[in-house]
């Protein structure tokens, strides 16, 4: 889920999307198409949503209502997508490079993620892209611009992270 432009964006891997202008009223939408879209995020007046199979697994919007379906850099299980530094940046749970970029939402780049790992979610924060992985030896990677990825040794703790946030000057991982 995302806000942004006035609204509340919920995507859904089945089923139909949905909106709110407050966040307690919700509109059901329908989805661009019939695939497993993952995540949806806002900037630069446009919102981003990608898929983890299907074709065409990248959609923008303008208005969080109607959707316009988009080529992703590569045909990966795409899990999670943020905005930061004029560009939306994606990672992928599956695929050769499991990072893309792009600073129009409509023409992608692929990029090498420091680890072939499950990356499940992407965060941007405090000038730094963060990524979370479910499995590998060192499941934390951090950019400064979206496209060169350094891994964090996480051996003390090796979980199976599927978030990550930032609040109160700090990273969270879970």
């Amino acid at each position: 889920m995302t806000f942004g432009n006035g609204i509340f964006v919920a995507t859904a891997s089945t089923g139909d999307w949905a909106t709110s202008t407050d966040g307690i009223n919700w509109t059901t939408r329908a989805t661009p198409a019939a695939i497993s879209w993952r995540s949806v995020a806002y900037g630069n007046n446009l919102f981003v949503a990608v898929a983890g199979s299907g074709a065409n697994r990248v959609a923008t919007s303008t208005d969080g209502i109607n959707w316009t379906q988009r080529t992703e850099s590569e045909s990966n299980d795409w899990r999670s997508v943020t905005y930061g530094k004029g560009k939306f940046v994606a990672v992928a749970r599956s695929g050769t490079n499991r990072v893309m970029s792009s600073t129009d939402g409509i023409t992608w780049t692929s990029h090498s993620a420091s680890e072939q790992n499950e990356w499940y979610e992407v965060h941007y924060a405090n000038g730094m892209f963060m990524a979370a992985s479910f499995t590998g030896n060192n499941r934390i990677m951090t950019s400064i611009d979206g496209n060169n990825w350094i891994s964090r040794n996480t051996a003390a703790i090796n979980n199976q992270w599927k978030g990550v946030s930032f609040g109160n000057d700090t990273w969270v991982v879970v």
